[in-house]
């Protein structure tokens, strides 16, 4: 082990008082049981395993209890396992420097001030005050070290700190893998992890490891029953105890929601299939965040009732959940061509009756839109900038299938009419969205908001409204690039680099040169410049983020 002296967190006394009391009695206990000659003559266990079970009475009903605080194990010592003592669980060190007080705490913040929107299943209060209790109550590691790599990322100040942090939560996640038998990474905190690092990963432009880390997440929130939290029956038993109040319900929903919509983004923007089946789920949507930070109980509606139903409430979260399903299920039917759908008979034709059903639960889903995620009034909010935009990227996915199979049909030039309309207005709303908000540069460091500014770009690239003058496409195709240029610039992000430098390729093959088309070129090359959108085969495909294979990286 390192003889790296951790610094020695400060402790509310009240938390660290209730602590104390607990550890008495349990040691009260231990001591009446060692007053009795029985007991001692027939226990043969040795002190070590007596001492591991006064740590599982110890860490039984509090938070984050039995996850692992250690750091990878060294060659020299014996693997952990359920019988480590509770002496020996408290002396595991750290083989790292420990991050400063301060720093825990300012990362923290700033993780739940400027990304907690996009994954919202931690609470806040609680996360933040369990900081403070001993080690062995403490979120692992793990999950404690994304979470500051998380807000490192999106502070200049402490950037250089996001890559190494999200190293030491690998190696941690994965080292909890390895110890005992299963125990200690299958739990909702090991499940928040792995979401969290498949989210950083995909803004590092890592998206095969993003992919493997959200499978990770996928297969222990089924694991744990997080897709049945409100379910019924034998199918719905979880390998989790019940939970001690609803807001601890309400984080395992909010955490299973977080997995669904990460799985239904990365398949609607990279094209590979999902892996979680909708028909399997029957935990109800996430409450809205008053009721979640607050505690007080808040009833809520499945999945399904919503899609089916019109004129049901959601929160703002549940809007998200919903966003994200739409954008699927448009990707898909963009892709997808059955043998029998018979595209030549709009009518009859099952191809057109989904594409009507898709581009009407897009409209109701816009007008059905809570207060807190309606524009303008919540321009502010990311998260309703962001569920809009996808909504609007869904409608352009949707109808840009839609044309191409329209042409390739032989259609009435009626239709054509009507989804360029759709388009032009939808990649004029997310224009919109672009121009009112305060800090787009920040935003962008979302890979599914610069997915949907490029998909929004596609539209004037093609020029599908005739009607208007050449300099206005060239204005808001120089607008678009500027912005995706500037918060590549801002950030260093390789996101946003390389869809900069697509765009200008984009527009100079159809010959709309400009200053800022030759500004993409000052971007600085390498490996991060290569074009990261594909278009498939298809003609009705539409634009997906492509991974870079070994052979790609050869030649």
């Amino acid at each position: 082990m390192s003889n790296t002296k951790t610094q020695v967190r400060s402790r509310p006394p009240a938390l660290w008082t209730s602590y104390t009391l607990i550890l008495i009695e349990q040691l009260e206990r231990l001591a009446k049981t060692g007053d009795n000659p029985s007991a001692s003559e027939n226990d043969e266990s040795p002190p070590q395993q007596i001492a591991g079970e006064s740590a599982d009475c110890l860490t039984r009903d509090l938070p984050y209890a039995t996850t692992s605080t250690s750091g990878t194990p060294d060659q020299n010592q014996p693997p952990l396992n359920d019988k480590t003592s509770f002496t020996d669980l408290l002396s595991l060190g750290l083989f790292e420097q420990s991050p400063s007080q301060d720093v825990i705490e300012f990362l923290t913040r700033t993780y739940f001030e400027k990304w907690q929107y996009a994954a919202p299943m931690l609470h806040p209060t609680r996360y933040t005050m369990s900081l403070y209790l001993p080690p062995h109550m403490q979120p692992p590691m793990c999950l404690q070290y994304i979470v500051m790599a998380s807000g490192a990322e999106v502070t200049k100040t402490h950037r250089q700190l996001a890559m190494p942090f999200y190293h030491r939560a690998k190696a941690y996640v994965e080292a909890d893998e390895m110890r005992g038998d299963g125990q200690f990474f299958a739990t909702v905190a090991h499940a928040q992890c792995w979401t969290l690092i498949a989210n950083f990963e995909a803004q590092q432009l890592y998206f095969a490891q993003a992919s493997m880390s959200l499978c990770r997440a996928i297969r222990i929130g089924q694991m744990l029953g997080l897709h049945r939290v409100d379910g019924e029956g034998v199918d719905a038993m979880s390998l989790l105890p019940p939970p001690q109040d609803w807001s601890e319900a309400e984080e395992r929903r909010r955490t299973w929601w977080v997995i669904y919509c990460s799985d239904r983004l990365v398949s609607g923007s990279t094209g590979w299939p999902v892996m979680i089946n909708q028909q399997d789920i029957t935990t109800h949507l996430p409450a809205s965040e008053t009721a979640f930070e607050t505690g007080v109980e808040e009833q809520t509606s499945p999945l399904t009732s919503i899609l089916l139903q019109e004129g049901r409430d959601f929160s703002a979260f549940a809007g998200r959940v919903l966003a994200a399903a739409c954008f699927f299920q448009a990707f898909q039917h963009s892709t997808r061509t059955l043998p029998d759908d018979g595209l030549t008979d709009p009518r009859t034709s099952r191809n057109w009756k989904r594409h009507r059903e898709i581009d009407n639960d897009l409209v109701g889903l816009l007008a059905a839109l809570p207060d807190d995620l309606t524009l303008p009034r919540n321009i502010q909010s990311r998260n309703a900038t962001f569920v809009n935009a996808i909504i609007h990227t869904s409608v352009i996915l949707l109808h840009r299938a839609a044309l191409a199979r329209i042409e390739s049909s032989g259609l009435p030039e009626h239709m054509a009419k009507q989804s360029q309309a759709r388009l032009i207005c939808a990649a004029e709303e997310i224009l919109n969205i672009i121009r009112m908000m305060p800090d787009i540069t920040q935003t962008l460091k979302n890979p599914m908001m610069t997915f949907s500014i490029y998909t929004a770009s596609l539209v004037f690239l093609e020029n599908w409204d005739t009607s208007a003058q050449d300099y206005r496409r060239q204005d808001n195709l120089d607008f678009i690039l500027r912005i995706i240029i500037l918060a590549a610039k801002a950030w260093n992000n390789p996101v946003t680099k390389s869809t900069a430098v697509q765009l200008a390729v984009d527009m100079r093959q159809r010959g709309l040169e400009s200053e800022v088309v030759d500004k993409a070129t000052e971007l600085s090359p390498g490996l991060d410049m290569e074009p990261i959108m594909a278009k498939g085969l298809s003609s009705s495909s539409n634009f997906v983020y492509q991974v870079k294979t070994a052979d790609d990286a050869a030649h």
